[in-house]
């Protein structure tokens, strides 16, 4: 897909701005692409109400830096396989985009993935309610709603907060692309 590479090609050709972790936690997640019927889509979640932070938001896989990880990628890769089955070895990652800071006290650094149409996700129920593949397209209509609920809402969720702050940076880099490179 056209797509594909020419997002490669901008996110290789600039690098993301990396914001100070101060007084936050470092975090990651994986902006998981694929293509479906000729058109770009993404993969979103929705936490379960028991969790502790973030409970019943829509939101990317991810989550925090572990002193485990080697790198925030390898966070978001490892979460990703946490919560949704992929393994990293399924992820071509593409790049990242700028970081995120939260009101919440995350400072998240989103990277950008492209998966294969076929791939099986497996939603870990502990850290997943619902796993829900949107296309991109729908992100090109300006966001509704007043803050803090400015958003999309998609397939009977809402997707805002830092969720849609990093939709909003893809979809600028899209732009980029140019939308007809979408279909």
């Amino acid at each position: 897909m056209h797509l594909r590479d020419s997002l490669r090609r901008i996110l290789s050709s600039r690098p993301p701005r990396r914001l100070p972790v101060v007084s936050t936690t470092a975090a990651a997640v994986l902006v998981p692409l694929f293509e479906r019927d000729g058109q770009a889509h993404l993969w979103l979640m929705r936490r379960p109400t028991s969790m502790r932070s973030h409970a019943g938001q829509v939101a990317f896989p991810g989550g925090k830096l572990d002193a485990s990880d080697a790198s925030l990628r390898a966070a978001a890769l490892r979460e990703t396989q946490e919560e949704l089955g992929i393994g990293p070895e399924r992820v071509d990652v593409l790049g990242a985009l700028d970081d995120t800071r939260t009101f919440t006290g995350f400072t998240i650094s989103p990277w950008v993935g492209w998966l294969a149409s076929d791939i099986d996700v497996t939603p870990n129920p502990n850290e997943v309610a619902r796993a829900f593949a949107v296309p991109l397209r729908a992100f090109l209509a300006p966001p509704q709603g007043a803050p803090p609920l400015r958003g999309w809402k998609i397939d009977g969720e809402l997707v805002w907060g830092a969720t849609a702050a990093i939709v909003r940076r893809l979809v600028a880099v899209v732009r980029e692309v140019g939308a007809e490179s979408l279909t």
